[in-house]
């Protein structure tokens, strides 16, 4: 979802912050916030996803024809190449210090080759994260480079229709839409959720197959 300087006024505002306070929190120049909230310059794309990431963090959920509110529940919808960012970023952010991830017939290669820059820059930093435990249970040869901080898992071809999910922390992400390269995710936060989605995984697990090559030199 494209924001306009107008929300991230009225988003500055709602939370008190100055100037100043956004632009350290979001890693960019008082200048530079200036700018984007005056609409005087077209925006880069990463200064957007900063300022997107900080606002997300701190509750603000953004609306269409320019609204936007404090988060009253925890219920995240992504949509399209910004939205995937928007939720690559969430993910990281959430798992910086470690915690774990359980892909279930989610393969990363699916999205890789539609936003090659940034996904593969979100792996990179993901392998830098310590205390991480990544496994992913795929019903194919989708991911073809292991990615080092990930496990594999193949499971039979008779469960290749079952829902994809993706679980980090207490999050879980469901595909809602998918077709070449557009995509839309709803992410749950939810402690009974995710434990329930983690005995699942832990029973599709133990029938899957170890993969062969196990991590990657990716």
């Amino acid at each position: 979802m494209n924001i306009t300087g107008r929300q991230i006024r009225a988003a500055r505002g709602l939370l008190g912050w100055k100037m100043e306070e956004l632009a350290d929190k979001a890693n960019l120049t008082r200048i530079t916030i200036r700018q984007i909230e005056n609409e005087t310059v077209q925006p880069q794309e990463k200064s957007m996803a900063k300022i997107y990431a900080v606002f997300d963090k701190f509750g603000i959920e953004f609306l269409p024809d320019e609204g936007m509110r404090i988060r009253k529940q925890d219920v995240r919808s992504y949509s399209g190449k910004a939205g995937y960012r928007q939720f690559l970023d969430h993910v990281y952010e959430t798992l910086k210090k470690g915690g774990n991830i359980r892909q279930f017939n989610f393969g990363d290669m699916r999205y890789l080759p539609n936003e090659e820059a940034f996904v593969a820059d979100h792996f990179l930093r993901m392998g830098t994260i310590s205390g991480l435990d990544a496994r992913v249970i795929e019903t194919g040869d989708e991911t073809k480079h292991k990615l080092q901080y990930c496990t594999y898992r193949k499971l039979d071809k008779k469960f290749k229709d079952m829902s994809p999910w993706y679980l980090y922390g207490e999050y879980l992400t469901l595909s809602l839409y998918e077709t070449g390269g557009k995509r839309e995710f709803i992410t749950i936060r939810s402690k009974l959720l995710t434990e329930r989605y983690l005995k699942e995984f832990d029973i599709f697990w133990n029938m899957s197959t170890p993969d062969k090559k196990k991590k990657g030199s990716k």
